[in-house]
């Protein structure tokens, strides 16, 4: 024992700093003593803990009892010939044992230099951590990835960085955090934490819909408002049978007569109707924009007419040169145009008995023809798919006069729908049928470019397009649906399926379906062209389509029904009124 005290002060040098005990090394427990070298630690180390020591040596072992509740067998003990073995030489089983930094700072920390140790057994003597009641933790470690600490270990920062993350409520909170906090207020009482909550709910805030937009209106409710029969009215997709005035009277043409209803009244009122003989039926009508008594109309033989609803009589007539079926009419002031069957436009003033001017440059059947909102461009479309704008000024086309992009051209596809943007005036829609089914946006400010700004593929016939006065969208409304024929198909005109489908709108080139658009009723926003609502307005096409004088109401005919529906499609604006100034008094006179 004498030698073991002088091994252990020889290696308890003035210089040492700290030293080791080792508790337990058969259960890993190990415990950091902090002692200083001094000739007290040597008296206390002799008259206390090495005393402790041989008298634990003596004692018998005692079974101990593992995780799994089953008693481990102890190491054998020394006979009494090894009694003058040194203390050392009774080695415990060794265990291995898991590295742990004890700080994120001294991890990876230069080597220390190694202090002389002693193999004491204590363990026996003071009880195990493990022993202790409330002590047993369930452990997550695997011998790959060491335990996750429960408390995060701070961040090695500056105490001016710490001050100026705490002032701002930036010390607390995570870099990435994934919970939704838009129920409640921030975890901390900070002000600026509260602050920049209060801020992320600006941001996240749902966008708001105008009251004018026609989400806010026909796609709040899908159901039309009023139903009107119309028996009688035209069975071509290409005719135009429905008009609007600003008076708020609807008229349709059915058959060889002229109809109209006051809707603030509800009175129905017969103008008058056709020759019984070789005239045919009425294909087109329209009111006068300046004049919302006088109503036109053409027939299917060229006939033109206009009628006064105040006195109820036939004012003019006149007779289209080919005698061919009229296409679409419409009003500048006193003069309105015609388009006809052999390609030509027809001029014709209310206040003449002769037409007086005539557009020639197309070559088929002019369907559809528009003004634009300020008197100044007149656009015409025909059966294979061409539209031209003329100017009014001159008379003549803008292709003619050396501006070739002013030549819309539509694959080959028979165009009838045409509209001029109210809110920007060279803005034109146009809308074709069957093979190209699209929607186009032309600028008639972009004369050079012969593509249009905008286009939208939809492979469904468009039969009428209707510029919204109070929001940026557009309403279209259509028939009949396809898609591209296979081999395997069989030809749409043998059997019911052409008989059922028409086979005469769709040839041989497309199968028709049923998709979204099929004789609905689509509002699109602009420039992105981006579907605002869609909703199914008739059981067959919808032929036409017209806009109330307010800008809130469209009028939708479809001639497999002999039905009009009306629906509410977008919303007026509210009125601001003007408040009276003083300066309103001050004006020169």
């Amino acid at each position: 024992m004498a030698s073991l005290f002088l091994d252990l002060s020889l290696s308890l040098l003035p210089s040492t700093t700290a030293w080791i005990i080792v508790y337990d090394i058969e259960l890993d427990c190990l415990l950091s003593l902090s002692l200083l070298a001094s000739s007290e630690l040597t008296k206390y180390f002799v008259d206390i803990f090495l005393p402790l020591a041989v008298a634990r040596q003596r004692l018998p072992p005692e079974p101990r009892t593992g995780l799994e509740g089953r008693t481990q067998q102890t190491p054998p003990t020394m006979d009494a010939s090894d009694q003058n073995l040194p203390i050392e030489s009774c080695v415990t089983p060794r265990r291995k044992r898991t590295w742990a930094p004890g700080s994120v700072t001294n991890a990876y920390s230069a080597k220390r230099r190694r202090t002389s140790m002693v193999s004491i057994d204590f363990g026996r003597e003071i009880a195990s951590v493990d022993d202790l009641p409330g002590t047993s933790q369930a452990t997550v470690a695997d011998r790959f990835i060491s335990a996750p600490q429960e408390v995060s270990m701070p961040l090695n920062i500056t105490p001016r960085t710490n001050r100026i993350a705490r002032q701002f409520g930036l010390i607390t909170d995570r870099v990435l955090n994934f919970a939704d906090r838009s129920g409640g207020g921030p975890s901390s009482g900070n002000p600026l934490g509260e602050h920049r909550f209060q801020i992320q709910k600006l941001f996240s805030a749902p966008r708001t819909i105008s009251p004018t937009s026609a989400a806010a209106n026909l796609g709040t409710r899908k159901q039309f408002v009023l139903a009107l029969d119309g028996p009688g009215m035209p069975e071509s997709v290409f005719a135009f049978p429905l008009a609007w005035s600003r008076r708020n009277a609807i008229a349709v043409a059915c058959g060889r007569d002229y109809y109209y209803e006051d809707l603030d009244t509800r009175a129905i009122t017969h103008l008058g109707a056709l020759p019984k003989r070789g005239h045919g039926r009425l294909a087109s009508i329209q009111w006068a924009v300046d004049a919302p008594h006088i109503l036109a109309g053409g027939s299917s033989t060229g006939l033109v007419q206009l009628w006064d609803a105040n006195a109820k009589a036939l004012t003019r007539e006149w007779q289209c040169r080919d005698w061919d079926a009229v296409g679409g009419m419409d009003w500048r002031g006193d003069v309105f145009a015609v388009g006809e069957g052999d390609g030509t436009v027809e001029m014709f003033d209310k206040r003449e008995a002769k037409a007086i001017g005539v557009l020639a440059t197309h070559k088929c059947k002019v369907h559809g023809v528009r003004w634009s909102t300020d008197g100044d461009y007149l656009a015409t479309s025909d059966q294979h798919g061409v539209v031209q704008v003329w100017d009014a000024r001159a008379g003549k086309s803008l292709s003619s006069m050396g501006r070739s992009g002013c030549k819309k051209k539509h694959n080959g596809a028979p165009v009838k729908a045409l509209a001029w943007c109210p809110w920007k005036p060279d803005l034109l829609a146009t809308g074709s049928s069957y093979p190209d089914g699209r929607i186009r946006i032309w600028s008639v400010n972009e004369a050079e470019s012969t593509s249009p700004r905008h286009s939208l593929a939809l492979n469904t016939s468009v039969t009428s397009l209707i510029w919204s006065p109070h929001c940026k969208e557009l309403l279209s409304t259509h028939g009949t649906s396809w898609q591209a024929r296979s081999t395997s198909t069989p030809n749409l005109s043998s059997g019911p399926i052409g008989r059922r489908t028409r086979s005469s709108v769709l040839r041989a080139g497309a199968v028709p379906i049923k998709s979204e658009y099929t004789n609905s009723l689509a509002v699109h926003s602009y420039p992105t062209l981006t579907r605002v609502v869609c909703v199914p307005a008739h059981a067959g096409s919808v032929s036409h389509s017209c806009l109330s004088p307010d800008g809130t109401m469209v009028f939708t005919i479809c001639p497999a029904e002999e039905a009009m529906k009306m629906w509410k499609v977008w919303g007026a604006p509210r009125r601001i009124e003007r408040r009276e100034s003083v300066f309103d008094k001050c004006g020169i006179r």
